[in-house]
């Protein structure tokens, strides 16, 4: 590059490429040089003389207008100039010779198995992390945040363990035990140090869902369980929760879901499947989880309201609790609803007005369901609410740590819920790492996927032992370790020692806790969950394949059940999968001329397409999905060979058999109009222009385009409107189409004037013209006869024979499989059987490689290959249509229309 004025020659004969990008300076620079010129705001340099450019160096147009576009500096201008070049071309100069070596599989294997002390203690580290954060625990520093987070957590974990006991349909006391057992586990096996595993309120109620669905089923099969729950013990009806063998067994039944959840992600974290995860989409999560939310918050109705009515397992279960709640809602205990009302009222204002409004002046936020905890335990005891109103209390529950046992019983049944089990494990990963994530980005560290699985599943499986059902993370208890700046996983030490005490000392002071409190408690915990219900709306502008996730996953799983929903959301979204691919987009290219880039020739006004040349796009990977998708769109954005070749055949038809009937009538032989089958003048003959663009000096002017002769050139857009090219002025003005087809219709009184000048007829300067501003169009304005036969005329079939290169730009392609190098190889084919080039631009050598595997190089030469699309433009737009004689007007052989080979051999 030449300091200065660097100058580019473009010719049509020449296959260069030229990318120049510039852009004037912005006010601050043209003053700075002002003022170390000497010269006053009046005083301006005259930087140019020619009129059309101001005195900042900028091209004026004929009307000054404002521009949005953002001001770059000089130094980023971009001159490229290079010969065009192939593939093939490019990787000989710069491709690697040899390939790295990789020592032999066995040698490898060799060197990773060896043991010293390093390895022993890094693999020690990696599944046991609490011995590294022991060894290298710095006490002065880390001591005291992990005791106060880990204090605060704890005494975080007191209401939410009584409340979410019930919530999963079993003993208060299995809540206590959920959040203390897997709290230690993680603290063993996990890597952050501010996820809080225990109780979660979606898995919670996932768990119930099982242990009602199977609790039932079980019931069922036990006749004496009807006459306790119909007549009950001396006259007085139970519900059937309220019998103890029924009670014990769903509580093995949460054992045994947890035990088998925990094993299925212990075994992901093994094999590092983590990934699958991946697959489920933020609009799948956000609607299972609201749908979610409303089957919590109607669980908690019945407790709130002061009312008794049987759970209810399977499809439409929500339904039918809303009749049941409906049929006795004459019935609602006044006291334990003002008790409900009051609790949420007094935790959302403490939440909204102190705990978020001033939560960067607090040491910690207030735990003001603990609060209420205690406040309306101790009115409930002193007010005998429990006797004097007839409010639902908590009882009592043993205030000692239970020995480990296997739940055998459940064990023997889990083929019954191990589907539920690998749903649960998936949605503990998914809902856990994130959280992981979002703490490990807040403090600058990192979690380990693989060793997080093992972790929540050691905590699942190994607490099922200790009477625990499964447990996840539960993002506000996160979040306050977060905020207290928790240092190592030690600070679960000291949660786990809050809810030991509250087990063995402060447990039994809770007998007459109100249940409606619990439920209270459960119900304002959702409204981040009721609200995001809303986003269904964005998802619906962001795209309708997530609306429909959306839709289908929320609705399915609030009227439907949880577990059904879950299976709708997942079947759907694997579909959306399947309908997006069947709707990949394709589209032409076409090129702007000042910036000299390629873009949708669609979306932009002054985006004109390359007489003769046909560039595609097709934003999809290629595979067998998409494969005959990918041709109709091709064809019918660019030419379709089958029909350009239908349409020959018909136009000889049509003249031998006029040529016939004059023959017949003793008239000479109609002129052959042989330039649609030839070739000739289908091309306006231009000649090559040079067109030199100057960078700007040191002033930071800039100079004008400057061609050899003003002159215009139309092309043709996408919608089939005329483009004027004024290379001078490097503006575009737009002509109106059906002025120039008015004006060709007055000037050609024939179609042989306009198709040909074989005979003599016509006017060559007048045809040139009117040749290069015909748009190259498809057929979308075809003709059909009184015999259904599709027609067209010759000027149409003009149209069609212009194009002699298709480029199709394959950046966007990642992926193909056999099906897509296929399908390649025969639209190569088609294409040539009727003289169109077919050019390939930017393969990524992924793609290259399982072409060449596929045998597609056999049919496609390698010259056919290009750097860039701008590569394959500037080679194509030499070339000029080939001539068709009419003896090459043949159908596709056998071994072009076989495309299933497989088909032919069975």
């Amino acid at each position: 590059m030449e300091s200065g004025k660097d100058t580019l020659h473009l010719s049509g004969e020449v296959p260069e490429r030229r990318v120049s990008t510039s852009a004037t300076p912005n006010r601050y620079q043209t003053n700075q040089r002002r003022r170390r010129s000497g010269l006053s705001g009046l005083q301006q340099p005259t930087l140019t003389s020619n009129p059309a450019m101001d005195n900042n160096g900028v091209q004026m147009s004929e009307k000054r207008r404002r521009s949005s576009c953002p001001v770059i500096n000089l130094e980023s201008a971009v001159n490229v100039k290079r010969a065009a070049q192939t593939q093939v071309q490019f990787d000989e100069l710069h491709l690697k010779q040899q390939k790295d070596e990789k020592p032999p599989l066995k040698d490898r294997v060799c060197s990773q198995v060896y043991c010293d002390k390093k390895r022993s203690w890094k693999i020690l580290t990696s599944y046991i992390p609490v011995v590294r954060y022991i060894r290298y625990y710095k006490l002065k520093e880390f001591a005291v945040p992990d005791v106060f987070a880990g204090l605060t957590v704890g005494i975080l974990h007191i209401p939410q363990a009584l409340a979410f006991g019930a919530l999963t349909s079993v003993k208060v006391e299995n809540g206590l035990f959920t959040s203390v057992w897997p709290v230690l586990l993680y603290v063993l096996f996990g890597t952050s140090a501010h996820v809080s595993m225990g109780t979660s309120a979606v898995i919670c109620i996932l768990t119930a869902a099982t242990v009602d669905r199977l609790g039932q089923n079980w019931a069922a099969e036990r006749p004496w369980l009807t006459n306790m729950t119909s007549g009950g013990v001396n006259g007085t009806a139970m519900l059937l929760d309220e019998v103890p063998e029924y009670l014990d067994y769903k509580e093995e039944i949460a054992m045994g879901v947890a035990f088998v959840s925990g094993l299925m992600m212990i075994g992901l974290g093994l094999f590092k499947l983590g990934f699958i995860t991946f697959y489920l989409s933020e609009s799948f999560f956000t609607a299972f989880t609201s749908a979610a939310a409303v089957h919590i918050g109607t669980s908690q109705m019945s407790s709130m309201l002061g009312l008794k009515i049987e759970r209810f397992a399977g499809v439409g279960k929500i339904i039918y609790t809303y009749e049941a709640i409906f049929s006795v809602i004459t019935t609602t205990n006044i006291a334990a609803l003002i008790i409900a009302v009051t609790t949420c009222v007094v935790i959302q204002l403490v939440k909204d007005c102190i705990n978020e409004r001033f939560k960067h002046k607090l040491f910690a936020p207030i735990p003001i369901e603990l609060f209420v905890v205690i406040f309306a335990t101790v009115v409930s005891y002193f007010g005998e609410f429990a006797d004097q109103f007839g409010v639902d209390v908590v009882g009592t529950f043993p205030n000692t740590i239970p020995p480990p046992r296997v739940p055998m019983r459940a064990l023997q049944e889990s083929p019954k819920f191990v589907v539920d089990a690998f749903i649960l494990a998936i949605l503990i990963f998914a809902n856990t790492i994130a959280m992981a994530k979002i703490c490990a980005k807040k403090h600058n560290y990192e979690v380990d996927d693989s060793q997080e699985l093992i972790a929540y599943g050691m905590c699942n499986a190994v607490s099922s032992f200790f009477l625990c059902f499964p447990s996840s993370v539960a993002p506000p208890r996160s979040m306050v370790a977060s905020n207290m700046n928790a240092r190592t996983t030690l600070c679960g030490v000291f949660s786990a020692a809050v809810m030991v005490c509250v087990i063995l000392f402060i447990g039994p002071l809770f007998v007459a806790l109100p249940k409606s409190a619990l439920s209270a408690i459960i119900f304002i915990s959702l409204k981040g969950l009721f609200v995001q219900i809303l986003d269904g709306r964005k998802f619906w502008k962001i795209n309708k394949f997530d609306f429909v996730i959306w839709f289908f996953t929320f609705f399915a799983t609030v009227f439907l059940d949880i577990d059904v929903g879950l299976g709708v959301g997942v079947a759907v979204s694997l579909i959306t999968v399947v309908f997006q691919t069947q709707f990949a987009r394709g589209y032409r290219l076409g090129k702007v001329a000042k910036d000299n880039v390629f873009v949708e020739a669609k979306r932009y006004t002054d985006a004109s397409e390359i007489p003769g040349l046909r560039i595609f796009r097709f934003e999809s990977n290629l595979y067998f999905a998409n494969a005959e998708i990918f041709r109709n769109s091709l064809y019918s954005k660019t030419i379709n060979p089958r029909k350009l070749l239908k349409f020959l055949k018909k136009r000889e038809e049509v003249y031998e058999k006029e040529t016939r009937e004059r023959i017949a009538q003793g008239l000479a032989p109609q002129q052959r109009r042989n330039s649609v089958m030839t070739g000739e003048n289908l091309l306006v003959n231009q000649r090559p222009s040079v067109v030199t663009l100057a960078t700007s000096d040191s002033a930071g002017s800039l100079t004008q385009l400057a061609a050899e002769k003003k002159r215009k050139v139309s092309a043709s857009s996408m919608d089939n409107a005329a483009y004027t090219i004024d290379e001078n002025r490097a503006g575009f003005s737009r002509l109106q189409q059906d002025k120039s087809d008015k004006s060709d219709k007055g000037k050609s009184k024939s179609q042989d004037s306009l198709s040909g000048g074989i005979n003599g007829r016509g006017n060559p300067g007048r045809k040139a013209s009117l040749e290069s501003s015909i748009s190259i169009g498809t057929l979308d304005d075809e003709e059909v006869d009184d015999y259904g036969e599709v027609v067209i005329s010759d000027e149409k079939l003009k149209r069609m024979r212009r194009v002699h290169h298709v480029i199709i730009d394959c950046s966007p392609i990642n992926y193909m499989d056999a099906s897509g190098s296929n399908v390649l190889c025969h639209i190569f084919s088609e294409y040539a059987h009727v003289h169109v080039q077919v050019f390939l631009a930017g393969v990524s050598a992924a793609v290259r490689r399982a072409m060449k595997h596929a045998g597609a190089f056999d049919k496609i030469p390698h010259e056919n290959f290009f750097l860039e699309v701008s590569d394959a433009v500037a080679v194509a737009k030499t070339k000029q249509v080939e001539a068709l004689s009419q003896a090459e007007l043949e159908d596709f052989s056998d071994e072009e229309a076989e495309e299933d080979s497989y088909v032919t051999k069975m």
